[in-house]
């Protein structure tokens, strides 16, 4: 009966072996270009912060619009940083990476 059932469950288990080889590769290669893509935006949000507060480059200091658009670039930097969306998509593949170990030990 385990045996049947190991035989069934292959099929799958080999799809989330390729799965997590897949996603592990993709995220690696992609994680270098979030982070130069996060550091670009962060200097992005810290010019708006100080177009808001100083008025530096453009002389117009307090509109609510700098501020906002910073706080925002700011949040997206921080997505794209990486704490943000490549530790959670590691989380994921590695939660995958946990059922196929549960599927292997039957």
């Amino acid at each position: 009966m385990k045996t049947l059932l190991k035989i069934i469950l292959f099929p799958i288990s080999l799809l989330l072996t390729i799965f997590v080889a897949f996603f592990s590769f993709l995220i690696e290669k992609c994680a270098g270009i979030l982070n130069i893509l996060s550091g670009l935006l962060f200097l992005l949000a810290l010019t708006a912060f100080s177009q808001y507060f100083f008025g530096w480059p453009f002389g117009s200091a307090g509109d609510k619009f700098n501020l906002q658009s910073g706080i925002i670039v700011t949040v997206i930097a921080f997505l794209l940083s990486p704490y943000g969306l490549p530790t959670v998509m590691i989380w994921i593949v590695a939660q995958f990476a946990k059922l196929n170990e549960a599927i292997k030990s039957l």
